[in-house]
């Protein structure tokens, strides 16, 4: 089975995730680990599993991964699933799968199969802290909270979360 790996990272989050995710698929199979900017749609359309990768940015999968979908070529067979960063420690009252409905939707259009989506949370780059803290509107407090709900993350058990989730999708094929 030949698997790409590909994400589109700013802080180095979903960076992380997919190079674990590469390491899992790479006992499975062929693998590679492309950043989102490096593949075509072509190159894309030469994979039997492709993993996607992305923050969320504003509830939603970042604009280049978007486009990307968008340009994705329908092949019979293949497969697709998510994975997503994000600054918050929980959605308790969101399903995280809806946040990968622009994922769904692609692979609907396309006869693409969906797998699923994998999420754990990021540490926020600092430049975001003040617009974020203050689209939040949370006090010193609670942002200082936050912050420190999110320091370290992505961590290893994030990290061995996403190879678990690797491996059972692979498995499935």
């Amino acid at each position: 089975m030949k698997v790409l790996v590909t994400y589109f990272s700013q802080s180095g989050n979903t960076e992380k995730i997919a190079k674990a995710i590469c390491e899992e698929a790479s006992k499975a199979g062929n693998a590679d680990l492309k950043k989102l900017e490096e593949i075509t749609p072509d190159m894309a359309a030469g994979y039997d599993c492709i993993f996607m990768g992305s923050p969320l940015h504003a509830g939603s999968l970042a604009a280049p991964v978007k486009k990307c979908l968008k340009a994705l070529k329908a092949v019979s067979g293949q497969k697709i699933a998510g994975f997503i960063t994000h600054m918050a420690p929980a959605y308790p009252d969101q399903d995280m799968e809806t946040f990968a409905e622009p994922m769904k939707e692609a692979c609907r259009e396309k006869g693409i199969e969906y797998k699923g989506c994998f999420d754990c949370q990021g540490f926020l780059a600092e430049s975001m802290h003040g617009p974020v803290q203050e689209k939040l509107s949370l006090d010193d407090d609670q942002w200082a909270d936050m912050v420190k709900q999110m320091t370290g993350r992505p961590n290893q058990d994030d990290v061995d979360n996403a190879k678990a989730f690797a491996k059972k999708l692979l498995a499935q094929n």
